[in-house]
């Protein structure tokens, strides 16, 4: 990796031409310690487990980059306050860290108003770097004063100008309050790139948080844009995507790797767009931990509890398998509503074995360690559409399920299970026998329910594990889902809000949405 950079840097200083760097990350996640991941770090096919990431690595990388390029911007592109340092700090550490670190810009995601906007803009407090927020209107909230729609730098005489772009589900998906947006990406992207043209800017760098797909649907209507670098998709790229004169690349997630994307300008000042490069710096152990961060992590680390309590519930939780693989689970009952009322779709869809903890907790303080043991593989959360026809042999396929990871815990829907007669058999994607368990299925539509519609296209949500990889055996997701959606939330994220801003979360009483006949 260092001989790519040293190259990269030596055929810039060849051409003569000056240059500017964009280095960072995304989606933190605030994963300020190390952490051991599977990555193919040398690029020979195989994944091995290294330590990386931590801030006071990523602080030493930062510096580095900047001595061997002055001209150098640290930015962020969001979705940084989350987990353990987000519950018990609120912010303050993961914020005060990035910046003590050499962050330079942040562009918010979504996660940064989980426990609202008063809390993100209390956390800027005393922060050096620039917080964008181009598209949203914050005049009536706690961010009036703390975040601004653009920023030019000057370096070397080139001004590079910076603007951000969010998620338009932003005040869907969070606790983000007395916010409104200005207009919507496109229209935000347009009028910022003519704003920066207008003040003189040579460069012009999105910094977004709408993810990668987007990204490029955006670049394909927007012209002027010479880099996006996004976030919100939790994923590397392996080379940069290039649509007109439009450089895009994503941040991945966890601070595992720096991206550092070269815009060389030639000797008239103009982006020579056919030479700028991407690089992705992986931060290890060969990165020595910058002493002053490293000390102020250690001081909140070392004021941090075992486990973190996030509220409390009136009632047991019973995670027992033989419940959720069984029966109708009021905890699931009580998620998956959670789930379907965020997201406002049809029907929620999540596979027993997607609940675990596999015990009882029992009513008092509810912890992160609970909530974790719960969502203990932490599958993201897809939203997609299907047509009404296949919910009976998905929902036969549960039944065949019954007793496994595979029975279906539901919500927006109802069905009986039969279990003595016919069991749905299948064949990789190929149903060989019928099923004949499921009956009396009903959708909840206006409040109120009804039979299914064998042609409507029904909003679902489920797991990524069930949508993605057909997990349990479901392959209709993806054989015949539409429009497949990455909400990026996990069920420990969606419990972990509510209980953030009503300090309960009690599962109510089962209300027969599925019922079984021995």
């Amino acid at each position: 990796m260092k001989k790519i950079i040293v190259m990269c840097l030596l055929t810039l200083a060849l051409y003569g031409e000056k240059y500017i760097s964009i280095v960072g990350t995304a989606d933190l996640q605030g994963m300020l310690e190390p952490s051991v991941q599977k990555v193919d770090i040398d690029g020979d096919g195989k994944r091995d487990s290294v330590e990386m990431g931590g801030i006071a690595r990523l602080a030493t990388l930062f510096k580095q980059l900047k001595k061997e390029n002055p001209n150098t911007v640290v930015v962020s592109a969001g979705d940084d306050l989350m987990n353990r340092y987000f519950h018990v700090y609120e912010g303050k550490a993961i914020l005060s860290l990035m910046s003590e670190a050499g962050y330079e810009i942040l562009a918010p995601g979504n996660h940064e108003f989980d426990k609202g906007t008063q809390t993100f803009a209390k956390a800027l407090e005393g922060t050096q770097f620039t917080t964008l927020c181009s598209d949203l209107d914050v005049s009536a909230s706690a961010l009036k004063g703390k975040c601004q729609p653009s920023l030019i730098k000057e370096m070397d005489g080139v001004k590079v100008g910076f603007f951000s772009l969010i998620v338009e589900s932003l005040l869907e998906v969070s606790s983000a309050k007395n916010l409104s947006f200005k207009g919507s990406n496109v229209e935000v992207a347009k009028e910022m790139i003519a704003l920066l043209k207008e003040k003189g800017a040579d460069v012009i760098v999105l910094v977004s948080h709408i993810g990668y797909k987007e990204d490029v649907a955006l670049a394909k209507q927007v012209k002027g844009i010479d880099v996006i670098f996004g976030g919100h998709s939790h994923a590397y790229v392996k080379k940069p995507g290039h649509i007109g004169k439009t450089v895009i690349v994503n941040g991945g997630e966890q601070g595992s790797q720096v991206v550092k994307v070269d815009i060389p300008l030639d000797e008239k000042g103009k982006v020579a767009h056919k030479k700028i490069t991407m690089s992705k710096i992986p931060v290890t152990a060969k990165y020595a931990p910058d002493t002053a961060v490293e000390k102020k992590l250690e001081k909140f680390k070392a004021n941090l509890p075992k486990s973190i309590v996030l509220g409390t519930t009136k009632k047991a939780w019973v995670m027992d398998s033989k419940v959720t693989r069984k029966s109708e689970s009021v905890v699931a009952d009580m998620i998956n509503d959670l789930m379907r009322e965020k997201y406002h779709v049809d029907i929620v869809l999540n596979n027993a074995g997607a609940f675990r903890g596999k015990k009882i907790y029992p009513a008092g303080n509810i912890t992160n360690m609970m909530l974790k043991e719960i969502d203990e593989f932490g599958n993201y959360a897809y939203l997609l559409t299907i047509k009404g026809k296949y919910l009976k042999p998905i929902l036969e396929h549960s039944a065949a399920e019954y007793g496994k990871g595979g029975f279906m815990q539901v919500s927006g829907l109802k069905y009986t299970v039969v279990l003595p007669k016919t069991r749905q058999k299948i064949n990789g994607e190929k149903i060989v026998r019928k099923g004949e368990r499921v009956t009396e299925i009903k959708v909840l539509q206006d409040g109120k329910w009804v039979d299914v519609d064998p042609e409507k296209e029904y909003t679902v949500l489920s797991n990524a594990f069930i949508t993605q990889k057909g997990g349990d055996g479901y392959f209709w997701f993806n054989k015949y889902g539409t429009d497949p959606q990455n909400t990026y939330a996990t069920f420990y994220s969606i419990m972990a809000e509510e209980i953030d801003e009503k300090k309960e979360l009690t599962p109510g009483e089962r209300d027969g949405r599925i019922t079984v006949i021995h």
